[in-house]
């Protein structure tokens, strides 16, 4: 069937104000009535947009059995009070309100909020806790002949239904998955021939990668991680662990068909089969090429910035693959493991000795990557999620700017952060 996007809740004069409701409900995928997690009764949440300068209320009311809270991922927003806070625990029956602004000169690009519950993230995301948050402006970054091209945000989620419910305990990444687009299965995108239109990825489920290939055609990334790139680059297939984004310019095949597929994907013991997600149609009038950006934004190089600290940060697991740690110890929400200045930069060496990849995720203050194994990273820009391959060292550094307060960073695959691979970060003035 027809692409359906997810509803769409978007500011007005400077304000989101909105009520999230998060329930156990039957809903349909694939014409088929499955129990699912949900937030306001849809099998993935709302579509939130906001603009840089905004101000936002969101009340969350739980009416699930068990604690849930929210992550705004990504968003450079305070972790404290009633921000990015997410160390929040709200109880069945209860509400919390959580109110921060944008700031002004916040990047625009591709955003997602979720459930962090404490050690049980990885359920109530897979069970559907999650959906997909904007900051616009990203099209104002791009030359005029682009800045009115059809959008579309299309968010990846894979689910397994047992007896007609979605499995939400003892989750098996390994097992058989299906894989939908906001909530459906194998949808139809329409297109023009030669229409470009902005299509906003976002994996925003809790496991599972996705190497992401449009038969025949090219993604030009423009903005990753909410972060307009540098310099638009071009790429056969693009890679999601769970919680990345990229936002990106497709345009539309002379005539017929081509398949959005998940390419076969190792990972770990995991092997993930390659996967229709999608499939493009050709059909109406023909539009006339635009020709692709180059340059989109002009972001710091932090090539030069005065280090104010190094540090080497290990990921690792047990032996039989149950534990997960940072440093050697799992996750204590009392406990404070790193504490940074604010207004420094600091430069990590983030070593993955496992035989998997961990993507390592840092809430609040975004990075740049400088190299993978000794090898220089092409500068893009900001990002606030990097694939640790096995046996590897990143390097990235972080400008600790903006906000003041205590925050985790973690491995995004949400099975291993809840079995320990987070850490806490207190930044003091």
């Amino acid at each position: 069937r027809p692409l359906r996007e997810p509803r769409v809740i978007a500011s007005r004069h400077g304000l989101l104000r909105t009520t999230i409701v998060s329930a156990q409900r039957r809903v349909t995928v694939a014409g088929e009535p499955v129990q699912a997690k949900t937030y306001d009764g849809t099998f993935g949440g709302p579509t939130l947009v906001v603009a840089p300068g905004d101000r936002v209320e969101i009340t969350l009311v739980n009416h699930l059995h068990e604690a849930t809270n929210l992550h705004f991922h990504g968003l450079h927003v305070s972790p404290r009070g009633h921000a990015d806070y997410i160390f929040v625990s709200v109880a069945p029956g209860h509400r919390f309100r959580y109110a921060f602004r944008i700031p002004r000169d916040h990047p625009s690009g591709t955003y997602w909020y979720h459930s962090h519950a404490d050690m049980t993230s990885e359920e109530q995301v897979f069970d559907g806790l999650s959906g997909v948050l904007e900051v616009n402006g990203l099209k104002q970054e791009l030359p005029p002949r682009l800045r009115h091209v059809r959008e579309r945000t299309l968010a990846l989620r894979d689910l397994q239904v047992v007896d007609g419910a979605i499995v939400s305990s003892a989750i098996d990444s390994n097992a058989p998955t299906e894989r939908t687009v906001d909530g459906q299965l194998r949808p139809t995108i329409a297109i023009r021939p030669g229409e470009t239109q902005l299509w906003r990825l976002a994996n925003v489920g809790a496991d599972v990668f996705y190497d992401l290939r449009l038969d025949g055609q090219q993604f030009r990334v423009i903005a990753q991680d909410g972060h307009p790139v540098a310099t638009a680059w071009t790429s056969d297939s693009l890679v999601l662990p769970p919680g990345k984004r990229f936002d990106v310019l497709v345009r539309g095949p002379r005539s017929g068909s081509v398949r959005l597929r998940t390419l076969l994907y190792g990972q770990g013991d995991d092997v993930y089969p390659e996967a229709t997600l999608a499939t493009v149609v050709t059909g109406g009038r023909r539009e006339p090429a635009l020709a692709p950006p180059t340059r989109v934004s002009w972001p710091s190089d932090l090539a030069r910035a005065h280090v104010a600290r190094h540090r080497t940060i290990t990921f690792s697991e047990s032996l039989d693959g149950t534990r997960y740690f940072i440093d050697g110890r799992t996750y204590d929400a009392h406990r404070i493991d790193l504490r940074a200045k604010l207004g420094t930069v600091e430069q990590w060496t983030i070593r993955n000795t496992s035989d998997e990849q961990h993507p390592f995720h840092m809430h609040t203050y975004p990075f740049q990557v400088m190299s993978v194994d000794g090898v220089p990273a092409t500068f893009t820009g900001d990002q606030d999620e990097v694939i640790l391959p096995p046996e590897s060292e990143v390097v990235v550094r972080i400008p600790f700017t903006g906000f003041t307060g205590v925050t985790v960073f973690h491995c995004h695959i949400l099975a291993h952060e809840d079995a320990g691979m987070m850490a806490t970060i207190e930044v003091r003035r």
